[in-house]
């Protein structure tokens, strides 16, 4: 799977500091938990969830909680910063295009997240 450098790379640096998006931070928060895009969580462990589901991370907090790559910010400072926000936007970019929406709501929601 193309997936499988990157993820090994990842179980390399674990735990590995991250931010909640804010699309999960609210359906995070709307849930009851305290998660706020500035709160710092940790990637424990990651693995491939599939071509549905991309690269899963297990997370520190919420307790037992898994949620993808995708939804989560890792600090320009990270050494992979730049091979993980590649496949995020590939990842969104493909997501997109499955369910018919264009490239620039795309662009507006990496836009937000800065």
């Amino acid at each position: 799977m193309r997936n499988m450098l990157l993820i090994d790379e990842m179980k390399a640096n674990l735990p590995i500091t991250a931010h909640a998006s804010r699309d999960l931070s609210k359906t995070l928060i709307a849930n009851g938990y305290d998660v706020t895009p500035e709160k710092e969580l940790k990637i424990l462990n990651v693995v491939e969830s599939g071509e549905e589901g991309g690269i899963a991370c297990f997370l520190d907090q919420p307790e037992n909680f898994v949620v993808s790559l995708t939804l989560l910010r890792v600090g320009p400072d990270h050494p992979l910063h730049d091979k993980i926000l590649s496949y995020q936007k590939k990842r969104i970019r493909r997501i997109f295009r499955s369910k018919g929406l264009g490239s620039k709501r795309m662009k507006q929601i990496f836009q937000q997240e800065k």
